[in-house]
């Protein structure tokens, strides 16, 4: 070997070390950050002599990254979902102490069997008439509280598909700078970090799946197949600002509550997207509806039941009869009236009428004015009919609906068959409670799925500072072993020079 082709291999070998040692210390650096990647500098040989050194490069496993944005989608999505059932669930009460409203059914049928003991007492009729308006209160409170949640979930959508726009953005802009590097020769590893970032921040919102492109771009695609534009000015996707009521929902006949839109086209399954916004139309359309539905069923079959026995004990707003649950077409009927359903005006008034029955309502007639203070007919028909089994001797009840519920008459409860109203309600309502409670233990599930896959992540991709620093050490040893080959030519082209002067 020549003095220059050592000294020409000595000083590539000092850039080298030096981009390597500067590339560690980066590491070090980088350590514990979020989102940053472990870098490392290859050399490559040179048929003139030599090394050249690389551009930094990352080292990551795609399969791993894959895994780890699902984990993050689910936890978001199980998150959300555990807030809202959550908070819905303390409503519901605990049907051990009464206060559910299975609970409370049971609460106003024992106080009319107490009434029935004792027909003429003012107190037990004032007794009676107070479980009627406290059961009618929880039903109004957990109606608005399931409005209020479809609204809030609702405005939660427009506030992450705004979310998902910027990042989209965001994605967009770093997509370019990396072709543009990558294109001009240049290494991009740092702009391919924030560029996963975003991607990473997005799958918790929407599931998407990031796809190798030309110049070291990425193509976004959605669970469906929809390819998602990557514009850095461009807001793809658009949701409508709705109003939430008890007679909302999306999709036929006539929904009026919007649906996600990609560049105007419409998503036909907002659900099936993953993420905090697949679960939101879920929540907005399926679960919330459903549980509204099961509500709305409970407190009119029992109106309607008690109606049947010749007392309107609950009412439409006003006084108006209640729905009649089993009439066909009746979804969109009974929708919201958990929300709306009112003690009688009457009743309210004259208490009495608990006892005698109101004229306007069933086919069983009520007490005469003047008739016996011991009156109990209508009392014992309430105990036996409408709260059991059968609407009359050997006439048995139909079972409760469970299909065809809901705003648009398109909802299934899975919930129905019970003939007995007290049944029903324990049924649909304990088992709101137990989803809420699932809810619960599964946000907390993928939160611990979570953690394990971004601890899986840092340990294959991250920064593990001692091997850094024992690499630095190294790295020293070299660049001094290169720097001593330097100084041993130069000493060698000094003793030459010498020799010819």
């Amino acid at each position: 070997m020549s003095l220059d082709s050592a000294l020409l291999t000595a000083s590539s070998g000092l850039r080298l070390t030096s981009r390597q040692l500067g590339t560690a210390a980066q590491n070090v650096a980088g350590a514990g950050v979020a989102g940053y990647t472990r870098k490392q500098v290859e050399g490559q040989s040179l048929l003139t002599g030599g090394v050249r050194a690389l551009d930094p490069r990352r080292d990551i496993d795609p399969a791993l990254r894959l895994e780890a944005r699902r984990a993050a989608a689910e936890e978001a999505a199980a998150g959300l979902r555990s807030d809202t059932l959550g908070a819905l669930s303390r409503l519901l009460g605990d049907p051990a102490d009464g206060t559910s409203p299975a609970g409370l059914i049971g609460a106003l049928r024992d106080s009319f069997a107490s009434l029935a003991a004792s027909p003429a007492d003012s107190t037990a009729q004032s007794a009676t008439l107070e479980s009627a308006r406290a059961l009618a209160g929880r039903m109004n409170a957990l109606g608005g509280a399931l409005d209020r949640a479809r609204q809030g979930v609702q405005d939660g959508l427009r506030a992450d598909v705004g979310s998902a726009n910027t990042l989209l953005q965001d994605i967009a802009r770093l997509d370019i700078l990396v072709r543009n590097e990558t294109a001009a020769g240049r290494g991009a590893a740092a702009l391919q970090d924030q560029r996963d970032a975003a991607v990473a921040s997005l799958s918790t919102l929407v599931g998407v799946t990031p796809l190798a492109a030309e110049n070291g771009g990425v193509t976004l695609m959605l669970p469906g197949g929809h390819t998602l534009p990557l514009d850095p000015k461009a807001s793809p996707f658009a949701l409508a600002d709705a109003t939430v009521t008890a007679g909302s929902y999306h999709g036929a006949p006539a929904g009026t509550l919007p649906g996600l839109t990609l560049n105007g086209m419409n998503l036909a399954d907002g659900a099936a997207l993953g993420g905090r916004i697949g679960e939101g139309f879920a929540l907005r359309d399926e679960t919330l509806p459903r549980m509204q539905a099961e509500l709305d069923m409970t407190a009119a079959t029992l109106a309607h039941r008690l109606e049947e026995q010749g007392l309107r004990l609950f009412t439409e707003p006003g006084g108006g009869a209640p729905p009649d649950p089993a009439a066909a077409g009746a979804g969109p009927a009974i929708a919201g009236f958990a929300g709306r359903m009112a003690v009688n005006p009457a009743i309210a008034v004259n208490p009495a009428l608990l006892r005698d029955g109101t004229p306007d309502s069933g086919g069983f007639p009520p007490n005469p004015a003047g008739g016996p203070s011991g009156y109990t007919a209508l009392l014992n028909r309430v105990g036996d009919y409408a709260f059991g089994l059968e609407s009359a001797a050997g006439m048995p009840h139909a079972a409760i609906a469970g299909n065809n519920l809901g705003p648009g008459g398109t909802l299934a409860t899975g919930t129905g068959g019970a003939q007995r109203i007290g049944d029903y309600a324990a049924a649909t309502l304990g088992r709101q409670s137990a989803e809420a409670d699932a809810a619960s233990a599964a946000a907390a599930q993928s939160g611990a799925v979570r953690a394990q896959f971004d601890a899986m992540v840092q340990a294959r991709e991250g920064v593990d500072v001692d091997a850094e620093m024992a690499a630095m050490v190294q790295l020293q040893n070299a660049y001094a072993a290169n720097a001593r080959v330097m100084s041993v030519v130069q000493s060698m082209w000094d003793a030459l020079l010498a020799t010819v002067r």
